[in-house]
């Protein structure tokens, strides 16, 4: 009995994977917390620096019903730039859900939908359903 706990008990780790063989979610809160435990504030910055701006945070907290896309993207814009203004390189990041991946396997479950498409957009068209450009998660009965 020793011996069992060295091997794992299925075809896939259980840290990594969930009894039916789907991709186990992690929390990011929590590992971002952790991450953050050890990391000093820094207000001024002495040496290079760069900016990771998550795109979907954006996206979310953005009103665009009855905006143009050109409104939408200055306003995005603006706020990538007030965000990395003291950095020398700001990069904006974007969720993308591939398939095989964690997040594309979560997005499965829930339902979600492939989103809306279009096949020419223009800066003067005017955004009817923001929300339906990212779509709150569809929760499923237990």
């Amino acid at each position: 009995m020793k011996k069992v706990p060295r091997y794992p008990l299925g075809p896939i780790l259980w840290a990594l994977a969930n009894a039916d063989g789907s991709l186990r979610k992690t929390d990011k809160a929590k590992f971002m917390n952790d991450i953050a435990q050890n990391v000093p504030v820094v207000e001024v910055f002495t040496e290079k620096s760069a900016c990771i701006v998550d795109g979907m945070s954006i996206v979310q907290i953005l009103d665009g019903n009855q905006k143009t896309f050109g409104d939408i993207a200055k306003t995005v814009l603006k706020i990538v730039i007030r965000e990395g203004d003291k950095c020398d390189r700001v990069d904006v990041v974007f969720d993308v859900y591939r398939e095989g991946s964690i997040k594309y396997a979560e997005r499965v479950n829930r339902g979600s939908g492939s989103g809306v498409k279009f096949r020419s957009l223009a800066t003067r068209h005017k955004v009817n359903q923001w929300r339906s450009f990212s779509p709150k998660p569809k929760i499923r009965p237990c």
